[in-house]
């Protein structure tokens, strides 16, 4: 790599040169140019010329190519080990012969400052490079037809390696106003690991419940099932959903395959022209978020409730442009993937929560056991028998799946005479029309819910139990929206009913548009309007929504007309709006500082806001202050953080960014001295290191990493650059160690004992090769106690470089003899 680096090292100068050369005869004369090509004495510049070039796809490197260039056009010297450098890659022959063939350079699309808003990025029709001739950098683009999808893989993860080690996620929140006394919850998630098997924790310390255990339960995973034991949450059916007991479960599960998410949800498949972080908002809240590479890639949704439902996909570009995409989407753990059957068992008692006291058991036995199988693509047959010792319950659904539509069927039927009915139906999300109703009907001979529901508790590791269970065990209930999209324009319709027996009917219902006509230059202008009809009130908005983005800074107001009248006639109307200001700013060491202001004006009140919120490698913190302007109340607060801590492999690290079930602590030397890296995991930077430092970065579970080091800056240092693969199962804590040392760039001429150069010869390094030239000399970087190795012919011979003395970066060395 040495000869290779020098001699892109000598092309670079000789360009500037060339350049410099050029700008100045074009200072010194105004006459008309009347001929073409290169001046007299340059002419080897247009010339086909070889070039060793840094190769990048999806705004990141990928490898180094041999490519032959010549003005406005470059060619690869071997396209099929190009080929094998570009990720998730379809091989195709027409793709093989276009990469092989002359490719236009795009040279003026190579990012510059004069050009940053508009440059490095082409939408191919096959295949297109911008070379940046200067940087020795090609980019390469290839139409998304041709890009398979990362993680597709049917196969497996390795079982990990790590020793015992723990995680725990610790959080708090605190919440009142001036005018009443504050409540506070703290939150503790525990797990304690030991490769496939685990223990893990759920509690909380809640103002109105005193300490309160949510789960405590053991579990071992083998590579498709699941045994559990202890206090812990069974999964449930459509009608029940889950029950929390204490008692033992075992399931088929799929957590530990590469592509999990696709076999128990719909997949949510997004191209990337560059990496970016992509949010997932559910009715508007944000649920879950995270970095990816360019490409088509599976977005994570395995932090997303079950069920069926609207999303939306939230792209956040690096230069700071947004764009959305709305997705129907499914999660259902009972559809089984293809010839891989579901079956599952669980049995124990029904546990309550009750103050004061952090388990509360009852005396009901529960037990579920089902089975699910896919007969094809489009149909799948599931069932299940569960319910306490007094009643069993059985469930039989299948879905149909079309590339139409989805459609869940599901009927319940008891002992007791309890009957239920169950039809979802929903839309591919492929068309502009989309499309999702669930409709079901429950008959409770006793008018109590069909298995005992147990209370909720606010925690890490829970799920509120569904709205389906929540009153009385006879109910009717129905929702669903319809959505269609015409270019930029959004226009649907929702609405939900619900009827239990003894109470009267809640409904509502109502159309939305959401319309943006401008989007230029960071700045958006969207039209909205809505209007809702429920049992109680009747509402309508119409207005504008502005937004204008620029580096840190975003400023998002809304004007418009509101109403609001209450079904006792009395009816508020006044024009509405809100403006808020938001400024964000990122260190070098990833830590993120976000403050906002806000005054918003509704039908009934108008208040303040102002928000920080604060994210390093310590943990998190958000504090926001709400005071109304119109009225009594009081000024409202909230303040809540979270931190971690990870234990394994003899080392321990307190902090974390992402509280996740799994952990990596990254170490680096003292050696390094002033040398600091960049952790990049899957290409992404999630952490920043120090000479002597620790770095803890909690990940998401049951899933593969690599993980490298990028140095910050342009000093020379060796180190182990490799990528290292790291799979983690929930309570995994892997510690990957680094060590680095500063490189010096020595020039010198090699000799004989006797004076006589060494000619051609080769320079072994421990990082890398040289070459001495037919005087004998050299140039290599090398750490201060390196030990060059010369070898040319028969002749063999060292040079110890202990205790060099060098100027900054280099090293003069004169004449060295090998012997």
């Amino acid at each position: 790599m040495a000869t290779a680096r020098g001699s892109r090292t000598m092309y670079f100068l000789a360009t500037l040169a060339a350049a410099g050369m050029h700008i100045g005869a074009q200072a010194a004369t105004t006459s008309t140019i009347t001929t073409t090509g290169a001046p007299p004495g340059f002419s080897e510049l247009e010339q086909p010329r070889e070039l060793l070039v840094d190769l990048y796809f999806g705004k990141r490197r990928i490898g180094e190519a041999w490519i032959v260039a010549r003005p406005g056009f470059v060619k690869f010297r071997d396209p099929q080990g190009a080929m094998a450098l570009i990720p998730e890659l379809r091989p195709s022959s027409v793709l093989g012969a276009r990469l092989a063939s002359e490719l236009a350079d795009h040279s003026a699309m190579a990012c510059l400052e004069t050009n940053s808003d508009s440059c490095g990025m082409l939408e191919p029709q096959l295949a297109e490079v911008i070379l940046d001739e200067g940087k020795l950098r090609l980019d390469l683009f290839v139409n998304q037809a041709h890009l398979g999808i990362a993680g597709e893989e049917d196969m497996y993860l390795d079982t990990p390696s790590t020793s015992l080690s723990l995680t725990s996620s610790l959080g708090g929140a605190v919440a009142g106003s001036t005018s009443a006394s504050p409540a506070y919850n703290l939150q503790n998630r525990t797990i304690v690991g030991f490769r496939n098997g685990r223990i893990r924790s759920d509690s909380a310390m809640a103002s109105d419940l005193g300490f309160i255990v949510d789960d405590l339960v053991a579990e071992v995973d083998t590579r498709r099932h699941r045994f559990s034991g202890g206090l812990f949450w069974a999964p449930g059916v459509d009608f029940t959903g889950r029950r929390r007991i204490a008692g033992l479960g075992f399931s088929t599960q799929f957590d530990t395959r590469a592509d999990a998410d696709s076999l128990e949800a719909t997949p949510l498949i997004l191209f990337l022209g560059q990496p970016s972080r992509v949010e997932i908002l559910i009715d508007g809240r944000l649920v879950s978020s995270g970095s990816y590479e360019a490409g088509n890639r599976f977005i994570d949704s395995s932090a997303l409730p079950s069920g069926s439902y609207s999303l939306i996909l939230r792209i956040r570009d690096p230069n700071g442009s947004v764009r959305e995409e709305q997705r129907f989407f499914v999660k259902d753990a009972a559809i089984a993937p293809r010839g891989k059957p579901i079956y599952f068992g669980y049995a124990g008692m029904l546990a309550n929560t009750r103050k004061g006291r952090p388990i509360s058991l009852s005396k009901a036995l529960y037990y579920q056991v089902g089975a699910a199988y896919r007969f094809s693509e489009s149909v799948a047959l599931d069932a299940a028998i569960l319910g306490t010792q007094d009643k069993p319950v059985a469930q039989l659904g299948g879905w149909l799946i079309t590339q139409v539509a989805r459609v869940r069927a599901a009927g319940l039927a008891s002992t007791d005479g309890d009957k239920g009915l169950l039809l979802q139906v929903g839309s591919s999300g492929n068309g502009s029309l989309n499309f999702n109703f669930d409709l079901r009907r429950v008959w409770s001979r006793t008018g109590e819910p069909l298995i005992p529901l147990p209370t909720h508790v606010d925690n890490f590791g829970s799920l509120p139990p569904v709205g389906a269970q929540t009153l009385s065990g006879s109910y009717a209930q129905a929702s669903g929206s319809i959505s269609y999209s015409l270019g930029g324009a959004l226009l649907s319709i929702t609405g939900s009913y619900r009827r239990d027996r003894g109470l009267k009917s809640d409904y509502s219902v109502g159309p939305s548009l959401s319309w943006p006509v401008l989007n230029r230059g960071g700045f958006q202008l969207v039209v909205n309007a809505d209007a809702q009809r429920s049992r109680s009130t009747t509402a309508a908005f119409a207005g504008f929504r502005m937004l204008y983005t620029a580096g840190g800074y975003s400023t998002l107001a809304t004007s418009g007309y509101g109403s609001l009248k209450s079904r006792a006639g009395e009816r508020r109307a006044r024009q509405v709006g809100s403006m808020s200001a938001q400024w964000f700013h990122e260190s070098e060491d990833r830590t993120q500082l976000a403050l906002e202001g806000a005054v918003q004006r509704d039908v009934e009140t108008t208040t303040a806001r102002a928000n920080a919120h604060v994210a390093s490698q310590l943990g998190s913190a958000r504090a926001e202050l709400l005071h109304s302007l119109e009225g009594r109340g009081g000024v409202q607060y909230g303040l809540n953080f979270q931190t971690g801590i990870a234990i394994g492999s003899s080392a321990i690290a307190l902090g974390g960014r992402d509280l996740n079930q799994s952990a990596l602590i990254a170490s680096l030397g003292a050696s390094a001295g002033d040398a600091a890296f960049d952790i990049l995991i899957d290409e992404v930077p999630r952490g920043r290191l120090g000479a002597g430092s620790s770095v803890p970065i909690f990940l998401e579970a049951y899933r593969s990493y690599r993980v490298r080091l990028r140095p910050i800056g342009a000093i020379p240092l060796a180190y182990d650059s490799g990528a290292r693969t790291v799979t983690l199962y929930p309570g995994n804590v892997e510690r990957l160690s680094w060590a680095a040392q500063r490189l010096i760039t020595v020039f010198g001429q090699a000799v004989t004992p006797d004076g006589q150069p060494i000619t051609n010869a080769t320079i072994s390094l421990s990082r890398g090769v040289g070459q001495t030239d037919e005087g004998g000399y050299f140039q290599v970087d090398a750490a201060t106690n390196e030990v060059l190795r010369f070898e040319a012919g028969d002749t063999s011979c060292k040079v110890a470089l202990a205790g060099l003395e060098s100027n900054g970066e280099y090293a003069r060395l004169g004449k060295v003899v090998c012997k």
